[in-house]
């Protein structure tokens, strides 16, 4: 047992050194505004966030550290587990995120191939690199709105982590303090619900089923959670990905979106710390200008979500085909001539899925068993002709199309990939022109070694209010997702990093002359995208942007490349070496 001195004696030691390190690593001291009183009112969880790999090195930033064994060999059997990473203040599933990619000593990786291999942290000082210097656990909206209060003080900048699923790095950031929600972890279903405020509101609309949760509850908790209550909640691919966060406020899609709509379309209600310090339920009743932006405008830029609420269908019966066969050098173009001169027909009976080379997987509602089978022939054939297999089988729920396909083909994480993408409308494969270059830019891919990666998501058969939502009008038009990546190894040179954007660069300008007047689902965009304004918001931005001047005009919170973000912030970030 701890003695009354010896107590108040760690607990002095602890504010010490809170204060020390605020010091170095924020540049504020305790007198600024008493970072002391902030912690305290906190319940005393503002903790340093010290990078996920550090058990393994023997310095940090510098100074000398004990190697934890026992924590290091956790991490290295599961460094590529996106549960383990979802789980922790310090984890993010793309290291981008994690590394000072512009000055690759400011790292503390392991080697995403081998992560026993000791040449990554043997005699090597882990660095803090792009992570914040401090988290904060959110237990509840207090808390955002004291966080907010001191960053207004103190001047640091917030970053927002839910469950770290992120290829722009708009949830780290050097310097920041981070808001940590993954353990808001509430979940109510409603049979009837309507949104607060909207009884005495104008058009006050009908009850309808819904699901409110914490804004870190993920798609793998929500599901089962409305898999019990007899309903389908609408969401993404990956498991761990948070349903409040990046995903739902920068659009958010299914395979189901096709018919559906996008996560912004399903969203009815949001519970929000704003940066003002407010605390606000945003609903198409009160504070609408808000609700407008959050769906949509991107996530870490108009507030802290505590919550949000979607409309969910009925248990859903739908049709799944998975179609895949061994690709090669002469095989995969053939099978992708023939995906894209259906894809016409394919969106008009509600198809949504994924292609990933030579593996397609889709379901649509609104087709039997035969009729998908025959709306598929000629792939099933082809696939067929080349060895492959094909499957299309009838599922009652999508919790049983989830726990079959979805689960057991998580992506791996803890390395560096990013994204490039670019929606592809209608109007492309509407020509002869537009189907032979998007087969020119696939013969490209394949020749550069890259397999071609497809969600086919756009919300084609939604019926869509106009203007309702933020998000790019892009995504109304839309049918494909389309893009190319790159990635580096944890040892690349500075050089090596240029050279993988440059690259990067050519594909996405590549995809914008054979996309003309469309835009990109920011979240799995070009980080670098030059006119990213345009391309990410369109018309929306200026609107965006005025918001984001009601409610943030101080910029606490500023993310790359989000709204408000001006160039001349690329100077002092990680990514300064690539813009």
């Amino acid at each position: 047992m701890i003695s009354s001195s010896r107590g108040k004696m760690a607990r002095s030691t602890f504010k010490s050194s809170l204060v020390s390190l605020a010091v170095h690593l924020l540049g504020v001291s305790a007198g600024a505004c008493d970072l002391d009183s902030f912690n305290a009112t906190v319940g005393g969880r503002v903790q340093p966030l010290k990078p996920f790999s550090l058990p393994c090195f023997s310095n940090y930033n510098g100074t000398e550290v004990a190697v934890n064994d026992a924590a290091c060999s956790t991490i290295q059997s599961n460094y590529s587990d996106p549960y383990l990473r979802a789980n922790s203040p310090n984890g993010y599933m793309n290291n981008q995120v994690e590394m000072c990619g512009s000055e690759p000593s400011d790292q503390c990786l392991l080697d995403s191939s081998d992560p026993t291999d000791p040449l990554a942290f043997t005699n090597t000082v882990c660095q803090q690199g792009n992570l914040p210097s401090y988290y904060l656990e959110v237990q509840q909206a207090s808390d955002a709105v004291e966080a907010f209060k001191f960053a207004s003080c103190s001047g640091i900048r917030l970053s927002i982590k839910n469950s770290g699923h992120d290829y722009l790095g708009r949830s780290s950031g050097k310097g920041t303090l981070a808001l940590w929600t993954r353990n808001l972890q509430s979940k109510t279903y409603h049979a009837g619900f309507k949104p607060e405020g909207c009884d005495t509101c104008s058009a006050p609309g009908t009850a309808v089923q819904a699901i409110t949760i914490g804004a870190g509850v993920n798609f793998n908790e929500v599901y089962s959670f409305a898999n019990s209550h007899n309903v389908t909640f609408l969401g993404g691919y990956a498991p761990t990905v948070g349903a409040s966060g990046g995903f739902l406020q920068t659009a958010g899609h299914s395979i189901l979106s096709p018919v559906y709509g996008l996560a912004i379309d399903r969203v009815i209600q949001f519970k929000v710390v704003t940066p003002d310090g407010q605390y606000r339920i945003a609903n198409e009743c009160q504070n609408q200008d808000l609700f407008w932006a959050l769906r949509g405008g991107g996530g870490g830029t108009f507030g802290v979500v505590i919550e949000s609420t979607h409309r969910v269908e009925p248990q859903l019966s739908f049709v799944a085909a998975i179609i895949k066969f061994t690709s090669n050098s002469t095989n995969l173009l053939p099978f992708m001539d023939i995906v894209v001169n259906n894809t016409l027909k394919w969106a008009s009976e509600g198809w949504g899925g994924h292609i990933s080379g030579s593996s397609l997987i889709n379901v649509t509602p609104l087709l039997s068993v035969a009729q998908a089978e025959e709306s598929l022939a000629d792939v099933i054939a082809y696939a067929k002709s080349q060895g492959g297999s094909a499957t299309v089988e009838q599922f009652s729920s999508w919790y049983a199309f989830y726990e079959k396909y979805v689960t057991s083909n998580a992506v791996s994480v803890g390395v560096t990939h990013f994204a490039g993408s670019r929606l592809v409308p209608k109007a492309v494969f509407e020509t002869a022109e537009g189907r032979k270059n998007l087969m020119d830019f696939l013969s490209l891919l394949q020749s550069q070694g890259q397999s071609p990666y497809i969600p086919i998501v756009g919300p084609v058969l939604y019926n869509y209010t106009t203007n309702s939502t933020s998000a790019t009008p892009a995504w109304r038009s839309a049918i494909w997702e389309l893009g190319s990546g790159t990635a580096w190894a944890w040892n690349s040179t500075l050089e090596t990093r240029q050279q993988k954007i440059a690259g990067l660069q050519n594909m996405t300008a590549t995809l914008e002359e054979i996309t003309p007047g469309s835009g990109a689902y920011s979240c799995e965009a070009n980080p670098f995208t030059k006119d990213w304004q345009e391309a990410w918001w369109g018309e929306n931005y200026e609107p965006l942007l005025n918001i984001k001047n009601k409610y943030d005009p101080n910029r606490l919170l500023n993310c790359w490349k989000c709204i408000g973000w001006e160039e001349s912030d690329a100077k002092s970030s990680c990514f300064s070496a690539f813009s």
